[in-house]
């Protein structure tokens, strides 16, 4: 069984009595400061309350910030609405998939497989910690009491809490409620923005001396590289054939990582062909060393399923080493080979396709899949499978450094930033935070690891505030989103002309309920569709 699974269930066994005693006994549960809060336990304290007073002094600035707060909150509730939409567009193609795990879905540092413990905890409780301040101060500089602050428990810590007193702040004006509401989410996204200028800034003074080099960043099992014992981190310095001559190669860029390209012609012999071996030099940790009897090609990293790839036999773990299409063969050594080849095809064509395996030292197969009828991907053929170059994701180490300081690294359209964004948020699950400890003796840095400590410790207070602010912009409540959006509506209302309050109260209600309803289904159908 899943030793998060085991965790989970010993955490649930000790959680679970606990909680029946703070709900059977609450006088005894609040000398403890325990209070029973849905499923859920308030730990309650007077933790920060000093600091809360002494920095609402400045009422001024609250009131701007507030004005600020609103607009940033309203960005990200509709960044947080676009990113669920695609994400349940999405979910079809979810199916069948693997799941990453329930431990993903916890917030708990060293258990989470992509939050280091240390990094993790500290960034962590910077986030929860400025969070709730933003709440309480704001609170604290409308006038408004703030009774308790504290942990919030259910089975693990789920979040902090700053409790206003709920009868002043009902007496408060929209405005006043709107600022309570909004300023945790800005607080976080200002402290995301600190941390990136600052890492930028960091790493403006990294330089490498293997720019143009293409790096090895991970390795797929079973494939050439893997048996070849090239180590990820790896630089390619040369590729030799079994004369020792010289094989000719370059890169192009491809998204956020680069992609080799071969010279010659598609319809004759490539430099390099599947069923034969080569020579690989290349450069780890400052030393040159070299693997020899290295399988070369696209390796088929994945089939879809139901596609024409799977429905023909095609497995994943082989090199693709032709396609025909009509009377034209097509010869296939890498990645760019084979899109380039799939852009020349239509719907409906026929095609043959061979492979050779992959082999740990033997003799390679070629293996033939004829009669392949191609389903559509907009204009041109779709065959159903995803492919690499050898097994190997690769980048130079510039282009690593670019998008590692740049969230928006290659965009250029208004849509292509909220994608780069999203796409920048999952670098924790590539390695990158923001460069993985691997890849870093590719860099000269001043201060060395220390250096190298303080950029990361950067990266996770950026990543987990972000996170925690788009997080929160969920138009449904309990999120502070779900009441950002209420208020929102009150007031759309009342510009629209409703101006008797109790009707336009109970109207804002009844459509902020629904919309709740329906964020919290959607939210919930994705996480579950991720981790189980």
């Amino acid at each position: 069984m899943n030793t998060a699974y085991v965790v989970l269930a010993v955490l649930a066994v000790i959680y679970v009595p606990i909680w029946i005693w703070v709900w059977r006994k609450p006088e005894q549960a609040g000398r403890y400061h325990l209070v029973k809060y849905g499923p859920a336990i308030m730990i309650k304290t007077r933790l920060g309350m000093v600091v809360m007073d002494r920095l609402a002094r400045f009422k001024r600035f609250w009131r701007g910030f507030g004005f600020v707060s609103k607009l940033i909150s309203a960005i990200l509730l509709v960044l947080m609405v676009y990113m669920m939409v695609i994400a349940v567009m999405a979910l079809p193609e979810r199916f069948g998939s693997s799941a990453i795990g329930i431990q993903y879905a916890l917030a708990i540092p060293g258990f989470n497989p992509i939050l280091p413990l240390s990094y993790g905890v500290i960034a962590l409780c910077v986030a929860l910690v400025i969070h709730e301040m933003g709440h309480g101060i704001q609170t604290r500089a409308n006038g408004c009491k703030v009774d308790s602050t504290g942990l919030l428990y259910l089975v693990v810590p789920v979040g902090a809490f700053v409790e206003p007193n709920e009868e002043e702040m009902s007496k408060q004006s929209r405005r006043v409620q709107m600022d309570m509401y909004t300023a945790g989410i800005s607080v976080n996204t200002f402290m995301a923005v600190i941390c990136m200028v600052l890492m930028v800034a960091s790493c403006s003074v990294v330089s490498s001396p293997y720019d143009d080099e293409i790096g090895v960043y991970s390795v797929a099992d079973e494939s050439p590289i893997y048996y070849s014992g090239i180590p990820a981190s790896a630089l390619i310095t040369g590729i030799y054939d079994s004369n020792g001559d010289p094989v000719e190669y370059g890169y192009i860029p491809s998204g956020t990582s680069v992609v080799m390209t071969f010279p010659g012609d598609l319809t004759s012999p490539r430099p390099v062909d599947p069923t034969q071996t080569y020579t690989i030099e290349y450069e780890y940790e400052r030393e040159s060393m070299k693997a020899e009897n290295v399988q070369l090609g696209a390796f088929i990293r994945t089939i879809t399923k139901n596609s024409p790839a799977s429905s023909a036999g095609i497995s994943p773990g082989e090199l693709l080493y032709t396609l025909t299409s009509g009377s034209t063969t097509y010869y296939i050594a890498s990645w760019t080979d084979f899109t380039t080849v799939m852009s020349y095809t239509s719907p409906g064509d026929v095609v043959t396709v061979t492979t050779v395996t992959v082999t740990d030292g033997g003799a390679p197969e070629v293996m033939t899949y004829e009669d392949i009828v191609l389903s559509s991907k907009g204009s041109i053929g779709f065959l159903g499978m995803s492919v690499n170059d050898s097994g190997m994701t690769m980048v130079t180490p510039q282009t690593l450094l670019d998008r590692a300081v740049d969230p928006f690294y290659g965009c250029d359209t208004p849509i292509s930033y909220v994608q780069g964004l999203f796409s920048y948020m999952s670098g924790p699950f590539n390695g990158m935070d923001p460069i993985s400890k691997e890849v870093q003796w590719w860099y000269d840095a001043p201060g060395g690891s220390f250096f190298w400590m303080i950029v990361t410790l950067l990266y996770w207070i950026f990543w987990i505030d972000l996170l925690l602010a788009i997080t929160n912009a969920l138009p449904a409540i309990p999120f502070d989103g779900g009441f950002i959006f209420a208020g929102g509506v009150n007031w759309f209302l009342e510009k629209i002309g409703i101006k008797d309050e109790e009707r336009r109260q109970k109207m804002s209600d009844g459509i902020s309920k629904s919309v709740s309803t329906i964020a919290l289904f959607m939210f919930i159908l994705v996480f579950m569709a991720f981790i189980i």
